[in-house]
């Protein structure tokens, strides 16, 4: 289904379920159904996550499996998950690419956008723009967090002038270090939704998020 949304491929054809009215993809290979009663709950975990930690028991719906169907010699699709990046962070650069475009319909000032893989692939992005008046970057800022729904979850905003390379860490962190200062170019935002798994936080659910401003101020020179 995922190739079919991002390459055009051909609709699949599906087949009817056992136990339930839904279809299943004919091409599956392996089919698990079953139901989900309201209400009932049961502990699960502890088990190591996409952040390179562990995660705490917690209480999560219980799935109730009835019938499994398979392909003969099935295929089960798994990755290894741990600390960043790992294998799903494949999946990540992909999706990076979706973004870039959706971003820059709505603000075209933007050059790239980008999250790395060592961020977990959404807690840190980077975003280049082309700077046109005071407290531009600042909006661009607060249009990510606030844009799509994903990057409500992103913690850090780094914004840098079009003359960096936001996928290159040696261009990224020669703009924090020669063109930020901490007190005028930070931005910190308390009490927004964050990441359920984000442990740093004071509150599960809940946290701040921070910016760095780290372009030329209006009045500069270019680099020599």
């Amino acid at each position: 289904m995922l190739s079919q949304a991002c390459c055009a491929a051909p609709r699949p054809k599906w087949l009817s379920a056992f136990s339930n009215d839904l279809e299943v993809p004919a091409s599956a290979e392996i089919v698990l159904e079953g139901y989900i009663e309201a209400g009932e709950m049961a502990p699960e975990g502890p088990y190591g996550d996409h952040t390179g930690y562990y995660n705490e028991v917690d209480s999560f719906p219980v799935f109730t499996v009835t019938h499994i169907t398979q392909r003969e010699d099935a295929i089960y699709h798994s990755t290894y998950t741990g600390r960043p990046p790992d294998e799903p962070a494949v999946l990540g650069v992909a999706l990076n690419e979706v973004f870039v475009p959706i971003l820059q319909k709505q603000f075209p000032e933007i050059v790239d956008f980008y999250l790395p893989p060592e961020g977990c692939s959404y807690r840190l992005a980077v975003v280049t723009m082309k700077k046109q008046y005071a407290g531009h970057a600042k909006r661009v800022m607060m249009g990510v967090w606030s844009f799509l729904r994903q990057f409500m979850y992103t913690k850090f905003v780094i914004v840098c002038d079009d003359d960096v390379n936001a996928r290159d860490w040696n261009d990224v962190i020669w703009a924090i270090t020669t063109r930020m200062d901490p007190a005028r170019d930070t931005v910190l935002v308390e009490n927004t939704p964050i990441d359920y798994l984000d442990f740093a936080s004071p509150v599960s659910g809940l946290g701040s998020k921070n910016g760095a401003g780290c372009h030329q101020q209006m009045a500069w020179r270019n680099p020599a």
